[in-house]
Parts: structure tokens; sequence; C-alpha cells
């Protein structure tokens, strides 16, 4: 095979050696322009998103209403924070933070499908279902259920209910005698996890 270029020749390097220098120059304001320019807001957002992943529900909070005092009508920092809240079982706070993200932005399918999630665990069961089902009317996906990557995150073993599975168990559920009913199992409630966009 015929060599198209000879590796002494000047022109050669220099090319080699302005290729290198771009492809560095180009990593550096690609790090650069990711991690160190973005606005604060988002990088609370994103330490609180990392931190509810690692269940420290405390930080969450904390760093979700850190990101909402720098834009105090952005839906997902709104949700966020009622996110938190329900999982600190702060439940008055939290359907307070979710209402006030459905009032901005009134087809957000994950404030509903988790405001579903805060009345389940409240035992509001008309209440789910209602929100459970305009969660699907809006956003089909989060019928989907959880993601397989969200449940390596979160340690989920086991494919957790999806809110139509829920809706339907408990309007079958609410169809039979009192004296029928489950509603509630606690081992496995505890597996519903959060919506999250």
């Amino acid at each position: 095979m015929k060599q198209f270029y000879r590796k002494e020749d000047p022109v050669y390097n220099i090319l080699v050696k302005i290729s290198i220098i771009l492809f560095i120059l180009f990593s550096i304001w690609l790090v650069y322009d990711h991690f160190v320019k973005r606005p604060p807001e988002v990088k609370h957002y994103l330490k609180a998103n990392n931190a509810f992943k690692d269940r420290d529900y405390e930080l969450a909070l904390q760093e979700y209403l850190s990101s909402l005092n720098y834009n105090n009508n952005d839906v997902y920092f709104l949700e966020g924070v009622a996110r938190a809240y329900m999982e600190l079982s702060f439940y008055k706070e939290a359907e307070q933070f979710f209402i006030k993200a459905i009032n901005i932005d009134p087809n957000f399918g994950p404030a509903y499908a988790n405001l579903g999630v805060l009345y389940d665990r409240q035992k509001k069961y008309e209440l789910a279902i209602a929100n459970y089902k305009l969660a699907y009317k809006l956003d089909t996906d989060l019928s989907k259920g959880m993601h397989w990557l969200d449940r390596l995150l979160y340690d989920v073993r086991e494919t957790p209910a999806t809110i139509i599975d829920r809706a339907n168990y408990l309007e079958k559920q609410l169809s039979l005698p009192i004296s029928e009913r489950v509603l509630s199992i606690p081992n496995i409630d505890e597996q519903q996890y959060n919506y999250e966009r």
C-alpha cells in the first residue's frame, strides 16, 4: 500500500499538533460549559435529585428549596420540593407544592401522578384514582412504569405497579363490600415510587 504522507513531513506534523490542541481545547470548553457555567439553580436541582436518589430526603428538600429561591414558578423545582416533603411525611406541605405546580402547568403529568401517590398514602383513595387517571391522560409514558435504569439507581428489585395498575386495583377493591377490601398492603405500598421527569 502506498503511503500518502511521510511522518517527517512538516505540514503533516503541524496539522496533527493543531488537531490535538483543538481536541483538548474543545474538551475543556465542554467540561466548562457543562459543569462550571451551569446556573446555580440547576446545580441545586441536580444536587437535590442525586440526594433524592440516595434517599437523603432532608438534603434533597434543602437543595430543591435552594433552586426554588431562584425561580419559584419552575414546575420541576416545585414538584421536587413536594416529592421531598412527601417522603418526609409532611403531607400537607407536599400537597400545597403539588397543587402549586399543577396551577402553574396544568398539563404536567408527573405532578398529578405524585399527588395520586400522596393521596394513596393518606388513604384518600378516590382522590388518588382521579389523579392517577388524569396523569395517565396527560402523559401516557407514565403508564409504562419505572424504567430499568431508574430501578437500578433507586435499588428497586421488583417492578412496582404503574399508576394505571394501582388505579385499577383501587377501583376494584372499592367496588367490593367493605369487609372484603384490601386497599393497603404496607410492604407493597412502600415500593410505590415517585414519578420524575
